[in-house]
């Protein structure tokens, strides 16, 4: 079996839909997948954006400057 370097990636549809990873390729040309659990993948199969800074305050409060704590 012939491990592929470098990950491709798949979209399916039909009964199994998604964003896939190739990890393995045999002779014959079977393959191998495994969901792409990137977050850009993540994102998109969860229809989600990341949230604005105004979104943020609103949830947790006013973002403060580094105490320079850390």
């Amino acid at each position: 079996m012939q491990t592929v370097s470098r990950q491709a990636h798949v979209t399916l549809s039909g009964d199994i839909a998604g964003e896939y990873v190739v990890t393995a390729q045999q002779p014959s040309g079977e393959l191998t997948l495994v969901p792409d659990t990137g977050i850009i993948a993540i994102r998109k199969r969860h229809d989600l954006e990341p949230a604005t800074l105004a979104e943020l305050e609103a949830e947790h409060g006013p973002i403060l400057p580094p105490d320079g704590d850390g």
